[in-house]
């Protein structure tokens, strides 16, 4: 449907007028063109015309178009400036009326029109307005809650559209899948909103979060990022100390985490065992700082002063201080010898000139024998003091006092007097003994041997002191009365490692007096 304009020249009192009057014709499929005729020559353009009217009228009238002006589909604008020649005024006709409608409300046309109180000379303007719908509403999206990748590849949990940005946070969240999250719920380490793995930190110790489902790990030996191996314990916190893991017992330092590897260390509950070049605790004989132990395969503690048999069937003697020992030493009651290469006790046998029988007893050799039990037999029962008998007759001995004691048990003369440091010297030559040794520095000791600290003429009082050879070898052993024990009741006698009993004590000169014949009885 097209609405065409009419122009027609009708006279109003004195004044010639020009009427629009709107035809409506139908178009199918084609366009219709209307020629406006009148009585003089008009020019016409499809635009908004706005004329000025120079005369006493300035108004605007607005034609309504027959149609509602929602319903118009079409826009016609009519922009031409008409221009009508009046002969007899030639006055120029311009409508500056205010009323008139502008380009840019043309979504709406004023529809009022007041012709009978307007001039006549007036063109009237019609702009058609186009009623657009509404666009159909949009669904609303709820902010995205789950796991999905950042930028870095890294699973970020998004809560309402948020990462969580206070830190680091071991939370309850849906379990991680491959596509994001699945099904159920698992507890994971997170920092920021990203999940972790490896070994982390968290609440003051360690924890190793698998790398592929992110779950925490529980009672496995595990390398980490950085290529280190670490134990976590049942509960997932990382392991110090001593652990039980895959059937053996390891020990993981407390500083590094890291697991020991050949090496004597002390246990959370105070105990000490060694533990293999693989970590492994370690039993029966071992190597350890150039020398053998023995650790008791049920119990794992070093053995001391004990007789044992190893993991390949020999038997070896450990001591003191649990090394292996070699030479002439005490074992339940009698002495027997130890190979210096080998470690195993001899049988049928002369070593250090005493014979050792087939069950390897000391079968000779009592003279030396009877000196040593003299101290044994008096273990826990005398106190050090050089103002009481100092030969252990009332309880209190010092060690010339009981030196001289033991040589007179043992079988040699009668002394003349209880011997000091200074006068000891003399009493040993003459009775079987021979200067075997004098000097500051280590000397190889042998079963029986009788030791003088102290410079002759400077060894009276604490200056000197005096001790028998009760082992020999690589970790040779002496027993004297001595104030070790600083005067502790029922202690004076002591039987210690003698290297490290001179070297304690600034290694002083030392007399070594030997028997002439060892297997003296």
């Amino acid at each position: 449907m097209t609405h065409k304009k009419h122009f027609k020249l009708y006279k109003s009192g004195k004044k010639w007028c020009i009427m629009a009057i709107a035809v409506v014709t139908m178009a199918f499929g084609m366009a219709s063109t209307q020629t406006a005729n009148a009585d003089e020559n008009t020019n016409i353009e499809p635009a908004t015309t706005q004329i000025s009217n120079n005369s006493n009228n300035n108004s605007t009238v607005n034609a309504v178009s027959d149609q509602k002006a929602d319903q118009v589909t079409t826009t016609t604008q009519n922009d031409a400036q008409e221009q009508t020649t009046n002969t007899n005024s030639n006055a120029n006709v311009q409508n500056n009326a205010s009323n008139t409608a502008t380009d840019g409300q043309a979504n709406q046309v004023s529809s009022k029109q007041n012709a009978g109180e307007q001039a006549a000379d007036n063109i009237i303007s019609t702009q058609t307005v186009t009623k657009h719908s509404a666009a159909p509403d949009t669904p609303e999206q709820k902010p995205f809650t789950g796991w999905k990748k950042n930028d870095q590849g890294e699973w970020t949990f998004y809560q309402n559209g948020q990462v969580d940005q206070t830190g680091r946070n071991y939370l309850y969240l849906p379990t991680i899948t491959a596509n994001g999250a699945g099904s159920g719920s698992n507890w994971y380490l997170v920092d920021n909103g990203v999940v972790q793995s490896g070994v982390q930190k968290w609440a003051d110790t360690y924890y190793d979060f698998d790398p592929v489902t992110y779950l925490r790990v529980n009672n496995n030996y595990v390398q980490s990022q950085w290529g280190d191996w670490y134990l976590f314990g049942n509960d997932g916190r990382i392991q110090t100390r001593v652990q039980k893991w895959a059937g053996t017992y390891y020990y993981f330092d407390p500083v590094t985490y890291l697991r020991v590897n050949n090496n004597y260390v002390q246990s959370q509950w105070g105990d000490w065992y060694m533990f293999g070049p693989d970590g492994r605790i370690a039993t029966k004989v071992y190597k350890w700082a150039g020398t053998y132990y023995y650790f008791d395969p049920v119990t794992y503690l070093r053995v001391d002063n004990d007789y044992r048999q190893s993991q390949w069937g020999t038997w070896y003697l450990f001591g003191g201080d649990g090394r292996i020992q070699t030479g002439v030493h005490r074992w339940m009651g009698s002495v027997y010898y130890f190979d210096p290469v080998t470690y195993l006790r001899v049988n049928n046998g002369w070593r250090e000139g005493l014979y050792f029988g087939a069950d390897g007893r000391l079968v000779n050799g009592g003279f030396a024998t009877r000196v040593i039990n003299w101290f044994l037999q008096r273990e826990g029962r005398l106190t050090y003091s050089m103002y009481g008998s100092r030969t252990g007759a009332d309880g209190t001995a010092d060690c010339s006092g009981s030196m001289t004691a033991a040589l007179r048990s043992a079988g040699a003369s009668a002394p003349q007097m209880i011997y000091s440091t200074e006068t000891l010297h003399g009493y040993l030559l003459n009775n079987g003994y021979y200067l075997a040794y004098e000097g500051r520095g280590p000397v190889d000791l042998r079963y029986g041997d009788v030791i003088i600290w102290g410079h002759k003429a400077a060894s009276l009082g604490g200056n000197g002191h005096t001790m028998v050879v009760t082992g020999s070898g690589d970790y040779q052993t002496v027993i004297s009365t001595c104030y070790l024990t600083e005067g502790e009741r029922g202690t004076a006698v002591q039987e210690v490692y003698y290297n490290n009993y001179w070297n304690d004590d600034d290694q002083p000169y030392q007399y070594v007096y030997r028997l002439i014949n060892p297997a003296r009885n």
